[in-house]
């Protein structure tokens, strides 16, 4: 590990026990081979940041446990999977054929089984697979005192839309370790209004928090004293935030490009014209 004070600089080398022939896990300067072995549905950002969380919740707590909600193929598992640090990983997941979206369609998955995955984790580091727990349903019907270990590390990429993001979130909120822990929403782009009702309802609880945004796409809430921000990888992605900020609204620039045709552009002047809000006072 090393630190150099005055630029955001550190290294970390985190060296699996996995047998020769198999991935390691080497997170250098965000080294990203480790998710090559199972095709993963995030940017190569995205991957960093994920990589950033995982070094700074493991330096924070030591030993830790990774719930994962929506894990498809398995490649964000990839990385905890070989992390000997990791103790447990439950991955639960409804496994649908399609399941709605926010962006106004249904969102299609192919041959979605937890068979498929944990065979694909295997060629990952067969020896490891024993430490995942697999869930096959939604968070709304597990009773989340059937998690028994207490979760330092959460990843929500279930259902995209803001009902399931924010029902998701609560399940994570009740199985966090007690001290704190950080819980990570994936395509924030697509669920910011789930993710806003999930941050007023902590806000409402009282309960202390700090929450942002990470490149691209990926929203992080710490929770208690899990301070993660601290970490100089993280420090080093939040001081760069445009890229995750300027990204998002890049994504939802063809809402905005539909919004501008013609027709919709003609009949929104005519009623701001009326309304005279296009008008400053």
């Amino acid at each position: 590990m090393v630190y150099r004070h005055g630029s955001i600089y550190q290294v970390y080398t985190f060296v699996s026990a996995a047998t020769s022939g198999h991935a390691q896990l080497n997170i250098e300067v965000m080294d990203l081979s480790v998710f090559d072995t199972i095709e993963s549905q995030s940017s190569e950002e995205d991957k960093k940041s994920f990589l950033a969380c995982q070094a700074a919740v493991r330096e924070l707590t030591g030993d830790y446990n990774y719930l994962e909600i929506g894990s498809y193929l398995g490649g964000s598992i990839q990385p905890h999977l070989l992390d000997t640090k990791c103790r447990t990983i439950i991955s639960i997941d409804k496994r649908p054929k399609t399941q709605p979206d926010e962006r106004g369609f249904d969102w299609t998955y192919l041959e979605n089984s937890t068979d498929r995955m944990i065979e694909n984790l295997k060629r990952v580091a067969p020896e490891y697979v024993e430490k995942i727990k697999t869930i096959d349903g939604s968070t709304d019907e597990i009773d989340p005192s059937t998690i028994e270990e207490k979760i330092d590390l959460c990843l929500i990429d279930g259902e995209h839309t803001d009902a399931a993001m924010r029902r998701d979130f609560e399940f994570c909120l009740s199985v966090l370790n007690r001290r704190g822990g950080v819980i990570l929403f994936h395509d924030a782009q697509i669920t910011y209004n789930g993710i806003y009702e999930a941050l007023e309802d902590l806000q409402s609880m009282g309960v202390h928090f700090h929450a942002y945004n990470l490149p691209h796409v990926v929203f992080a809430v710490e929770i208690g004293d899990a301070s993660i921000h601290k970490n100089p990888l993280i420090l080093e992605r939040l001081v760069n935030n445009h890229v995750g900020y300027l990204y998002s609204l890049r994504d939802n620039d063809r809402y905005r490009r539909f919004a501008n045709r013609p027709p919709f552009r003609f009949a929104r002047t005519i009623i701001s014209k009326l309304r005279g809000s296009n008008t400053s006072k």
